[in-house]
């Protein structure tokens, strides 16, 4: 692991509108980072570069899609001419999709694998060519999971995203090296963030089911979770450090290191979860009785307000691109 010094400059990211994008831009703006805020929804966007400034910090809002390739495109030769290249790069915005292989619609697949890894792959390739032709070097970031780790039942489209999008980081990390590029890739445990707010999991849960599950999630998160800010920090700190993969949180770190020694253990652990019939067990929690059990139990479940997760019914935030 090498070190340098760390003068942020210039720094893209995206998803920035809340959750983890937002609480990294933060964090490189107290850095003294000129912070490009990038989200499909302008209004978040606007939102957390109207905080940073609050904070003394200086920033633009745009809006982006980052599935919309031409469009990332666009954005990253807009930034280089009213900007300049940029020396951090944070690719983070994702969604959550899960359920049985062959119960997950092709487009939901399509969809999780355009934004959560052909984004970042585009992202690099565009901002990393231009910080390759400026000759100074820079940092790209990208923001996988804990899931990377383990391959779960029902969880495919989301971990397969994750992965991919941490091998893919090694992988570039030897590239760039010769231009004094460094690479990371996050993955954070359990976040505070609206990432639940994007989650479709067809063949586990009903639409019912799907509310109430997106409800605990919610709230769980913002319970349980880190704070985004905190995370943030820990980016910024890992940018600093030049860390390859950086896991977040004491499961991801636990996860990282058993599926490192013990991958026979894990799989037959995730085998023996994978044998569960998950319709029977939908079917056997779908009656009227439990599901209004359930969504007492949910009703009760304390909102922890103002720690990164905007409300507990999903109401605010709910687009696509600043969930993660």
């Amino acid at each position: 692991m090498s070190k340098k010094p760390f003068y942020p400059g210039l720094a893209v990211v995206t998803g920035a509108g809340s959750g983890i994008g937002r609480g990294t831009a933060k964090a490189l703006a107290e850095c003294g980072a000129e912070v490009i805020v990038a989200d499909i929804d302008l209004d978040s966007a606007r939102d957390a570069a109207l905080e940073i400034r609050r904070l003394g910090g200086i920033t633009h809002p745009y809006r982006l899609d980052v599935a919309d390739t031409p469009a990332l495109e666009a954005f990253a030769e807009q930034v280089r001419t009213e900007h300049g290249v940029p020396d951090v790069v944070v690719n983070n915005a994702g969604i959550l999709v899960g359920g049985p292989l062959l119960d997950v619609p092709l487009r939901d697949f399509e969809r999780i694998t355009d934004i959560n890894l052909m984004a970042m792959i585009h992202g690099c390739r565009v901002f990393g060519a231009q910080m390759v032709e400026r000759g100074r070097g820079g940092h790209l970031v990208n923001i996988s999971s804990m899931a990377a780790f383990a391959a779960a039942p029902y969880t495919g489209p989301y971990s397969i995203s994750k992965y991919a999008v941490k091998h893919f980081s090694d992988c570039i990390r030897a590239e760039f090296a010769a231009h004094d590029i460094g690479v990371t890739a996050i993955c954070p445990g359990l976040i505070a963030t609206n990432l639940s707010n994007s989650m479709k999991a067809d063949g586990i849960l009903d639409a019912e089911q799907s509310e109430l599950t997106r409800t605990l999630m919610l709230k769980g998160q913002a319970l349980l979770g880190q704070h985004p800010d905190k995370a943030g920090q820990s980016i910024v700190n890992a940018i600093r450090r030049n860390i390859a993969v950086e896991p977040i949180r004491p499961e991801a770190r636990i996860a990282r290191q058993v599926t490192r020694f013990a991958p026979g253990l894990v799989r037959f652990a995730m085998t023996q979860a994978g044998r569960r019939d998950v319709r029977k067990l939908r079917d056997t929690v779908a009656g009227p009785q439990a599901i209004a059990r359930a969504g007492q139990l949910v009703e009760r479940l304390p909102f922890r307000a103002g720690h990164g997760v905007d409300t507990a019914d999903g109401s605010l935030n709910t687009k696509v691109g600043g969930a993660v």
